[in-house]
């Protein structure tokens, strides 16, 4: 037989069982909203770290300057002072120049050569004078060729001059003992051309010549027994030969 005091004693435990369950059933979703929070803290966390340890990707800046069309452009160099005019010229030889063998006597250089230039005759509006350059050195040497050539006037200044190459004479090698010498006949114009006046002196006078020998660059001068030469000082030149 059951007595009222066991009746209330398993209500009681009833009753803490309901509760316990309930509160079970409660604190279930709130533990597991802890575990949630507490991961997503420690991922964070763990990009943050990796993300102080890593290398910025912040472009970099370039100091170079470019252009409108996206070429670098630097500062422009330092332009070099303009040099005087020269007074001869000196082209290229033609194929076949400087034909020195091995063993064989060198080029004469200017240093061992002397120049003089002799008028001769003269034709309908042209002139002509013969050129010669003598081995004034003690070496057996070699000449090739045309050389340039270059009008200096009175003043001492450089006059317009334009050197044309004859094929009159086949370029060859000359060997030249010490006071030998190669001579070329050289021709100009006196009769106006273009702008030139026709009354007076077509134009200026030049008081020398100033001559390369071939395959040089340094120059001799020799006197100007002629008047002015016409057609912007061309002057036509024969190859060295034997004088």
């Amino acid at each position: 037989m059951v007595t009222s005091v066991q009746v209330r004693t398993m209500v009681a435990r009833g009753n803490m069982m309901v509760m316990t369950a309930r509160t079970t059933r409660l604190a279930l979703p709130v533990l597991l909203a802890g575990g949630l929070a507490l991961s997503a803290c420690s991922f964070l966390g763990g990009t943050d770290d990796a993300a102080a340890a890593g290398t910025s990707t912040r472009p970099s800046t370039s100091t170079t300057s470019t252009s409108s069309a996206g070429t670098a452009t630097s500062a422009p160099a330092a332009t070099a002072a303009p040099t005087a005019a020269p007074t001869a010229t000196a082209a290229p030889e033609p194929s076949g120049a400087d034909p020195t063998t091995a063993g064989g006597p060198d080029r004469c250089h200017t240093s061992e050569l002397s120049g003089s230039l002799v008028q001769g005759d003269s034709a309908a509006g042209t002139r002509g004078a013969t050129l010669t350059l003598t081995n004034s050195g003690g070496e057996t040497c070699t000449v090739y060729g045309y050389g340039g050539l270059g009008l200096i006037g009175q003043d001492g200044s450089a006059l317009p001059t334009t050197q044309v190459r004859s094929d009159a004479v086949t370029p060859r090698t000359v060997t030249l003992q010490p006071g030998q010498a190669v001579s070329a006949l050289i021709t100009w114009t006196v009769v106006p051309t273009g702008n030139e006046p026709t009354t007076g002196d077509c134009e200026a006078t030049p008081g020398r010549l100033s001559v390369i020998p071939p395959d040089e660059t340094d120059a001799l001068s020799v006197s100007w027994p002629a008047g002015p030469v016409c057609d912007a000082g061309t002057i036509t030149q024969d190859a060295y030969g034997a004088a």
